[in-house]
């Protein structure tokens, strides 16, 4: 109880700090960091909270006591061997060097934050050490090092909203490097891209600190402007207590009275960089309209700008406002949805000497663009706003294209059926199905032969289908042959058909599924029973696409496509002679393998859940649930017959179910219980790494709840995963079915470590 405390309460200090209640947050964490003091067990707890407190003593500006409590972070997950916790914590502490001033140090500090970032492999901890990196490199004043480390940052940011605090600190950094070099006007831009992403994010740090130093290359050439943003930092800072944030920036507003206006850049040059500006946030719609509006502020001199767009009903939604209250902005915005015609839009633009401009993509819904007062709705120096707005709209064509594919692959893994676009049933959730999926899809244009293996039961005869249905040939017939559904005498004449009279009883023609295949595709099911004499005439229709009838005199040619499928060991056949080489070869052209279940109980929930929805509807139940505890049941047991045995298992549950009944595990088969119990002697479990080459060790689990059982498969599913992948979180992650993240919380909540 006390870690869940101890969890509780760090949690509640870093949203704290988020929304900018610091006192509280110091509370908080200070609280946190003394119930984890009190189980004696630092682990992973006490690095963590260590880490933000450090943090947040390193944004009020009391580097020194930062310091000493990021110092011990980087200790104790060094000293558990936690290289995830050590990695954010030398990233904390590198921050606070910056903050500093210790350039040098900050460097030194970054190096190793990166080192251990790409020895665990994680994508997020790279790229906040590059960050680190740039601003280190632009603190010694090594200018090229700081461009390259962003450059290399760029490579592995992408415009997906999960980045949007990556690209406002790179945006960042992109703007001190301007200034560095003495573009204050290019620099302007950038910062002002940041301004808008921390503002969407609700980071007010962050938020406040672009707000300076946007103020801060204003200051050369527009003093009203930079006195605007200097002004919001110093409120915001002064809120935080952010201490030595606020004094600089109160020190650059009162600079302000001895800067002299300049101008610095031609006028085709500022459209070209906000027309880079408003391209590059199209991370999300409402990114891309902060932008805007944060543009015509800034590059017209308006005194109001506000963007409103239609909500549910009739009404208006204001979505950014610049220079007027939200009162104000709502009262526009309701004046503007109660206007009935078009005609009327004139008599508002007077009534409240604003300029309205609709934007009207194509694929989106519109948007209008309020700009007061009129004369303003125009960069400076008279160029037209319109190049800059056909861009905003080809950008919300392109954020609602990409919320209509989040959408509809947010509703495939909602429903289970990520595969549904292969074929109705087709289930998969797991990284070891998705990657098969991904085999399937990449060979949908090409006629190649595909051997499909895996055990019984595991839906082979599904991905051939897939197969066939995202093929050339999908609106042809698709011909499923099981080779062991026909006597062995009578495999040539099925296959391949035969002539009236060729043998007694041959009474008509017969074209053989092969033929009856035509233009389609022959799916030949269990292709290591197939006959050995008759394997030589497969082997020549697969090389020459001609075969024989019985009876017939001459070949004949046949279009038809063959995926075959196994459970054997065809390898194995071909050493002991049981099955031809030069067909095995000709047969594994591609060979697909579809995992057993248990190597893929992420989807057991998924696939209960299907069926359960399934079979109700089938049989006419209703409001059919079934419990926690039945699914972990499923989830631990073997499964010897897949995915068939697990169908078969809940349409058995379901026909015989009620309407509202909860299954629970007592409605399970009892072979399936005793199937989920240990299959050693009672009390023991062997351990999943037994026998394998890993360390052996049999755990007791006499009077133990099914939780704890649960509990120690999962310790040993995931020390299996990281023993195989030597560590590596990404990677045992992937094969578990877990984000990086999850994986971490694991590892925390069974006090393992990453190199377990």
């Amino acid at each position: 109880h006390k870690n869940n405390a101890a969890d509780g309460y760090n949690n509640l200090g870093m949203n704290l700090v988020l929304v900018g209640q610091w006192d509280r947050a110091q509370e908080a964490l200070e609280r946190a960091l003394s119930i984890a003091s009190e189980t004696g067990e630092p682990g992973a707890q006490v690095p963590m909270i260590l880490d933000s407190l450090g943090e947040l003593l390193m944004l009020r500006g009391d580097f020194e006591e930062a310091r000493a409590y990021l110092d011990r972070a980087v200790a104790l997950s060094a000293e558990n061997g936690n290289k995830w916790y050590e990695g954010q914590a030398q990233r904390t502490l590198g921050r606070c060097y910056d903050a500093m001033k210790r350039g040098a140090e900050a460097l030194t500090t970054a190096k190793k934050a990166q080192e251990l970032a790409e020895e665990i492999g994680d994508r997020q901890a790279i790229c906040e050490s590059h960050l680190l990196l740039a601003e280190a490199c632009l603190e010694c004043g090594d200018i090229e090092g700081c461009r390259a480390n962003l450059d290399q940052l760029a490579q592995l940011i992408t415009d997906s909203p999960a980045d949007l605090l990556l690209a406002g600190e790179a945006q960042r950094l992109h703007g001190l490097l301007e200034m560095a070099g003495g573009d204050a006007s290019t620099a302007a831009q950038h910062f002002g891209r940041s301004v808008s992403i921390f503002d969407l994010l609700g980071d007010r740090y962050r938020s406040a600190r672009a707000h300076f130093e946007l103020g801060r290359a204003y200051a050369i050439a527009q003093p009203e402007r930079a006195a605007e943003h200097l002004t919001r930092a110093v409120n915001i800072f002064r809120e935080l207590g952010a201490h030595l944030n606020l004094s600089r920036a109160e020190a650059a507003a009162a600079a302000l009275d001895q800067t002299t206006p300049q101008q610095l850049r031609k006028r085709e040059t500022v459209v070209q960089l906000l027309t880079l500006r408003l391209a590059e946030a199209v991370a999300s719609r409402e990114l891309l309209l902060r932008e805007l509006a944060a543009v015509v502020r800034q590059e017209t001199n308006a005194a109001r700008v506000i963007i409103i767009e239609p909500d549910e009903g009739d009404h208006q939604r204001v979505v950014i406002a610049h220079g007027c209250s939200k009162k104000e902005s709502e009262a526009w915005a309701e004046d503007y949805a109660n206007l009935k015609k078009d005609s009327r839009v004139e008599a508002f633009a007077k009534k409240h000497n604003v300029s309205v401009v609709n934007l009207s993509p194509s694929n989106a819904p519109p948007a209008t663009l309020l700009i007061s007062p009129r004369d303003r709705a125009e960069l400076a120096g008279g160029l037209s706003l319109d190049p800059l707005l056909r861009v905003v709209e080809l950008g919300m064509d392109v954020c609602a294209l990409r919320m209509r594919t989040r959408s509809g692959s947010g509703a495939e893994e909602e429903s289970g059926l990520a595969g549904a676009s292969l074929m109705p049933g087709f289930i998969h959730s797991s990284p070891a199905m998705t990657r098969l999926v991904e085999e399937v899809h990449k060979i949908r244009s090409s006629d190649v032969t595909v051997l499909v293996t895996g055990e019984s039961g595991t839906g082979k005869e599904l991905v051939s289908r897939a197969i066939h249905a995202l093929s050339s040939r999908r609106d042809k017939i698709f011909v499923p042959f099981n080779c062991t559904a026909v006597p062995r005498e009578l495999s040539e004449g099925y296959l391949f058909g035969y002539r009236r009279g060729a043998f007694t009883g041959a009474v008509k023609d017969s074209a053989g599924v092969i033929r009856t295949a035509v233009g389609g595709t022959l799916f030949l099911d269990e292709i290591g029973d197939l006959p050995l004499d008759v394997q030589p005439k497969l082997l020549r229709f697969l090389q020459e696409g001609e075969i024989q009838p019985l009876g017939e005199q001459r070949p004949i040619k046949v279009d038809v496509r063959i995926i075959a499928a196994t459970n054997t060991d065809l390898e194995e056949m071909v050493a002991q002679g049981r099955f031809r080489e030069d067909l095995y070869y000709r047969l594994n052209v591609i060979r697909l393998r579809v995992p057993p279940l248990r190597e893929r109980r992420s989807e057991v929930p998924t696939i209960v859940n299907y069926y359960v929805n399934h079979y109700a509807a089938k049989f006419g139940r209703r409001d059919i649930q079934i419990e926690p505890q039945a699914i972990d049941l499923l989830m631990v047991a073997e499964w010897p017959g897949n995915v068939r045995q697990l169908c078969n298992e809940m349409q058995r549950v379901i026909a015989r179910a009620e309407d509202g009944m909860l299954i629970t595990p007592g409605h399970l088969s009892p072979e399936l219980r005793q199937m989920s119990s240990p299959t050693t002697p009672p009390g023991t479990v062997t351990p999943i790494g037994a026998g394998s080459g890993g360390a052996s060790m049999t755990v007791a689990l006499q009077d133990v709840t099914l939780a704890d059982a649960l509990a120690e498969v999962e310790r040993r599913m995931i020390a299996e995963a990281l023993r195989k992948h030597n560590g590596n979180i990404s990677r045992a992650a992937r094969e578990l079915g877990l984000t990086r993240r999850g994986l971490y919380l694991k590892l925390e909540r069974h006090a393992m470590s990453a190199s377990a």
